[in-house]
C-alpha cells in the first residue's frame, strides 16, 4: 500500500463516486447528500470537498394544525421495529407491535420495555393484523423482500381506514414498486430510520405521490419523535444507503485483496476522522443487511462495481453477521470466529 493510495483513500473514492452518481441521477445538491451522510452515519462534510461548518441540525418542527399521532402500529419484531417502538414510547405514543409469530411479538414487546418499564402499559403485541386497525400510522418493518412487503401492506390496506398513513422502512427497494400491490398506491410513504432507531437522529422520507394530509401526518410523527427529516427521492437506496453501502462493500473488496480489516478501520479513522470505522459500522448494521442492500443496488443499477464482495458473501454464509450474532467487527474476521 503506497502512501499516496491508502486503504482510506480507496474507500473515500468509492464513497464520493457513489455520491456523484446520485447527484447526477436525481440532480440532488451535494450539500443535501453531505448533510444526510453526516446525520445518518457521521461522515464529515470535508470528505465531499465541502468546506462548510457542520449544520446545527434541529428536529422537524411540530405543526399545531396537524393532529398528533397517538397510536403507532409496527409490523415486524426485529431490531428496527424495536428501535422505532422505543422512540415512540419515549415520545408518549402508544405502540402496537404485530408479528406473524406470536412468541416473536411478545419477545419484541418485552425487549422494548426492558429499560423503560414505566411505559409497559403503552405497548401491546399481537400476531393478528386486526390489532393495527385503529393506529394513526402503520409502519411495515419486515425483511427486505419485495414480495413479502407487498403482501403484508396489501393485507394492512384492507383493514386500515383511508386516513391511516401506511409507511415502509425499506432501505433499498423502490417505494413505487412496493406500492404497486396496493389498491391505492398513493397511500404508501417511505419512512427510513437508521439503527439504532431510538438514538439515530435521521429519518429519510420518500413521499412519492402521497396525499398532502398523509405527508403532513408523517412529518408530524417525525417531529414527535424528535428526529431530523430529510426529503429524499424514490431512487435506489435513497441517499444514505445509496452512498454508504458501496463504501462498506468496498471494505470487503479490500479484504478480498488481502488487506487487514483492522488496519483499514484505523487508516480511515486516522486520516478522515470518521467517528466509526467502516468495518465496525458494517458489523453494527449487519453483514447480511449490507449484502442485501448491495445486491439490490447492483441489480437495480446494473453497474459492475456494485457487485457484492466475495468476503462479504463469505461472512454471511458463515453466519458471522456482526453484533446481532455476537461478533464485533473487525475482530470477528481477524480472529476467524
Amino acid at each position: 500500500m503506497s502512501e499516496t493510495n491508502t486503504y482510506a483513500d480507496q474507500l473515500i473514492e468509492t464513497l464520493t463516486a457513489a455520491a456523484d452518481h446520485l447527484h447526477d441521477e436525481v440532480d440532488l445538491p451535494l450539500s443535501v447528500i453531505a448533510d444526510a451522510m453526516h446525520l445518518g452515519c457521521g461522515i464529515p462534510h470535508s470528505v465531499f470537498g465541502l468546506d462548510i461548518p457542520t449544520t446545527d441540525y434541529r428536529p422537524e418542527p411540530s405543526d399545531p394544525d396537524v393532529p398528533a399521532v397517538r397510536t403507532l402500529g409496527l409490523i415486524g419484531a426485529g431490531t428496527m421495529s424495536q428501535g422505532i417502538a422505543r422512540a415512540a414510547l419515549q415520545a408518549g405514543i402508544d405502540v402496537r407491535i404485530v408479528a406473524r409469530d406470536p412468541e416473536r411479538a411478545v419477545e419484541a414487546r418485552d425487549a422494548v420495555t426492558a429499560e423503560i418499564h414505566e411505559q409497559a402499559a403503552h405497548v401491546d403485541s399481537s400476531s393478528d393484523i386486526e390489532a393495527l386497525a385503529g393506529a394513526d400510522v402503520i409502519i411495515e418493518a419486515i425483511s427486505e423482500d419485495l414480495a413479502s412487503k407487498q403482501r403484508m401492506l396489501a393485507d394492512i390496506e384492507r383493514i386500515a381506514p383511508e386516513d391511516t398513513v401506511l409507511a415502509t422502512t425499506t432501505s433499498s427497494l423502490a417505494i413505487s414498486d412496493i406500492a404497486s400491490a396496493l389498491a391505492e398506491p398513493r397511500r404508501l410513504v417511505g419512512l427510513h430510520f437508521f439503527n439504532p432507531a431510538d438514538r439515530n437522529r435521521l429519518v429519510e422520507v420518500a413521499s412519492g405521490a402521497a396525499p398532502p394530509d398523509h405527508l403532513a401526518r408523517t412529518r408530524q410523527l417525525v417531529a414527535q419523535l424528535g428526529k431530523c427529516l430529510v426529503d429524499v427521492p424514490d431512487a435506489p437506496g435513497f441517499i444514505v444507503n445509496r452512498v454508504l453501502i458501496p463504501y462498506l462493500n468496498a471494505v470487503f473488496d479490500l479484504v478480498d485483496q488481502g488487506a487487514p480489516l483492522r488496519e483499514i478501520d484505523l487508516d480511515i479513522r486516522r486520516r478522515y476522522r470518521v467517528p466509526v470505522g467502516p468495518a465496525r459500522l458494517a458489523g453494527i448494521i449487519g453483514a447480511d443487511v449490507v449484502l442485501a442492500i448491495q445486491s439490490s443496488l447492483h441489480q437495480r443499477l446494473g453497474r459492475p462495481e456494485l457487485q457484492p464482495a466475495r468476503a462479504l458473501q463469505a461472512m454471511v454464509d458463515r453466519g458471522v453477521l456482526g453484533s446481532k450474532t455476537g461478533h464485533m467487527f473487525p475482530t470477528a474476521m481477524t480472529d476467524g470466529d
